[in-house]
């Protein structure tokens, strides 16, 4: 009678797609975290943007009304960190627009209004990102309606 021999130990082949298997599933949770980082910091750098679109909006609620030339040279550094390499050299433009009766926009306005009518301020944030995708550029959009509080 032949006895059937008992196999205790592991072949190359099992060794090397088990290897393989591990690797691929390593890759793919490496490349996620890498991803998960990058849109992070883009959202990062888009709450900062927005904030400082925010606080341009308000100094337009405020009695003196600013000028309708925007920034060309802004850093925004909003990251807690001491360092300038995270700062964001950003534009700033706004645009001001008359509304109309029925609410919807109107002509551009290249002055600052002289009533205390309704207007639409556009201020469009744009800047280079950071980090990997550095030489893209992106931009914000943040739409207000306001009534210029004016003092004569």
């Amino acid at each position: 009678m032949k006895r059937k021999s008992k196999r205790n130990a592991f072949t190359l082949v099992e060794i090397v797609i088990s290897i393989a298997i591990t690797t691929l599933i390593g890759l793919g949770v490496i490349s996620s975290l890498v991803f998960t980082r990058t849109v992070s910091e883009y959202d990062k750098q888009r709450i900062v943007a927005i904030n400082y679109a925010r606080s341009y909006i308000e100094q337009f609620r405020r009695p003196f009304f600013p000028t309708l030339q925007g920034e060309h040279q802004v850093v925004l550094d909003d990251f807690n960190t001491p360092s300038p390499s995270d700062d964001l050299n950003a534009a700033i433009n706004v645009a001001l627009y008359k509304v109309n009766a029925d609410g919807s926009r109107g002509d551009l306005m290249v002055n600052p209004p002289m009533n205390q009518d309704m207007v639409e301020i556009e201020v469009t944030v744009t800047w280079n990102r950071t980090g990997r995708l550095s030489s893209k550029r992106v931009s914000e959009v943040l739409h207000s309606y306001i009534a210029p509080v004016l003092y004569k």
